[in-house]
Order: C-alpha cells, then sequence, then structure tokens
C-alpha cells in the first residue's frame, strides 16, 4: 500500500472543520466557548462605549466607526507633552470629554497623561504659549504643525 501524499491529504484536511461543523462539533466547547465568551465581552464593551458617546453627545446618531478611529489615532500619543501639543494647537477643548472617552475605551493606560494636557490648557492664559512660547522643544512632528500656527498668530 502505497503512502498518502500531501496531495491526496489536503482535500481531507479541509473537509474535517467542514464536517465538524455540519455534525455539531466534536470538541469539548472550550475553545469556542472562550472565543464567544472574548466576543460577548467585546461586544458589552464596544456596547459601553457607544453609550457613554450618546450620553456625551446627548443623540444616538453618530459615526462610530469614525470615532473609534479617531480614538485608535490617539492612542498613539501616550504622554502629556504630546497631549498638550495636540490641545494647545487645536484651540478648542469642548471635544475633551469625547476623546476622552475613545482613550477611556480603546486604551484607558493614556488616560492620565490626556488629563494632565488637558489641565495644563486649561489653566494657560493662552494655550499657544505652551507650543509657541519661548524655549518649547517639541518634536519634530508636532514642531511642524506648531510653526504653522504659531507663525500665523
Amino acid at each position: 500500500m502505497r503512502a498518502p501524499t500531501l496531495r491526496s491529504l489536503v482535500p481531507a484536511i479541509l473537509l474535517v472543520p467542514v464536517l465538524t461543523a455540519c455534525s455539531g462539533g466534536t470538541d469539548s466547547g472550550e475553545g469556542s466557548g472562550t472565543a464567544a465568551q472574548a466576543a460577548q465581552t467585546e461586544s458589552r464593551a464596544l456596547a459601553e462605549w457607544r453609550a457613554a458617546l450618546e450620553d456625551e453627545l446627548d443623540t444616538d446618531t453618530f459615526d462610530f466607526a469614525a470615532l473609534q478611529q479617531s480614538a485608535a489615532a490617539d492612542c498613539a500619543r501616550t504622554d502629556a507633552a504630546s497631549w498638550t501639543v495636540e490641545l494647545a494647537l487645536s484651540g478648542d477643548l469642548s471635544t475633551s470629554d469625547l476623546t476622552r472617552i475613545g482613550l477611556e475605551h480603546a486604551c484607558a493606560e493614556v488616560v492620565p497623561a490626556f488629563d494632565e494636557a488637558v489641565a495644563a490648557v486649561e489653566q494657560a492664559a493662552d494655550p499657544l504659549e505652551l507650543v509657541c512660547g519661548p524655549g518649547v522643544e517639541l518634536p519634530a512632528e508636532a514642531a511642524l504643525s506648531a510653526d504653522l500656527v504659531c507663525s500665523n498668530r
């Protein structure tokens, strides 16, 4: 008898999951239970995030996917200095609560740096002084934005 080749095993390997799914499965359910639990936890977290946004915006009509993308980008700012630059250059803290909600749900470890920056910008008589003032050292990326804003001040 000839040993099975890889080519002859491929169809059998591909059929096992299909047959298992059709028959109701043969695993103990531990793996699928864990996956289902993770999916349920993620769904609950997304529902909580959505509810917090609804409360903040006082509406249930908004682009949740866009807010999730913004939060993902905001998670890259991990220190108070980068948040201070971002907030000072924006010139508007009115969306800081919305941003904070996104951070709480997407990357909670960034929230303390964000809160520190919000406090610094709120306490500044002129937030642009935090960015445009003498002796301010900024990271290269922030410096480009700051140069444009500060030169038109």
